[in-house]
């Protein structure tokens, strides 16, 4: 948490930070094992931080695993990630430059309407922007398809 005389842009800027937290214990808690259809869409911290948490949460797997006996020592934290969050963005050039490091199929756009971090009223356009490099196929999963089958609506 900021300190009591930073601005509140410290806290907005660090939301990923929480996440972060949250995701390396849920990933190393035994929960996802425990209950195997739970599922979190991790918003308001963008995904540029994700590529690294997975090397780093795989790493230290990898190393401490041998004499921890909490750890599922089965099965890797990135695969636990790729079953079980979704990462969501309003805008970051990081996280989908390293999107296939994240999974194509565990990425959600978000728009936040209406909230000061938002994109709104242009969010059109600057999803647009945003990805107008990347291949329809990739788009369509991250800015519709993924959200589907979150939270399974289906296409009318």
């Amino acid at each position: 948490m900021a300190a009591p005389d930073a601005p509140f842009a410290v806290a907005i800027a660090s939301f990923a930070t929480n996440l972060m937290w949250t995701t390396i214990d849920l990933l190393f808690s035994g929960v996802l094992q425990r209950h195997p259809k739970l599922q979190f869409a991790l918003s308001e911290g963008g995904i540029g931080w994700l590529p690294y948490i997975l090397e780093r949460t795989d790493q230290t797997w990898e190393k401490h695993r041998w004499y921890q006996k909490d750890i599922d020592f089965d099965t890797r934290p990135s695969d636990l990630f790729r079953k079980h969050f979704w990462g969501c963005f309003i805008e970051d050039k990081s996280g989908l430059r390293n999107r296939h490091e994240i999974g194509i199929d565990r990425i959600m756009l978000e728009i936040n309407y209406p909230h000061s971090d938002s994109t709104w009223p242009n969010s059109r356009k600057i999803a647009a922007d945003l990805m107008k490099d990347i291949p329809d196929d990739e788009v369509a999963k991250i800015v519709e398809d993924n959200a589907r089958t979150l939270y399974r609506f289906p296409r009318s």
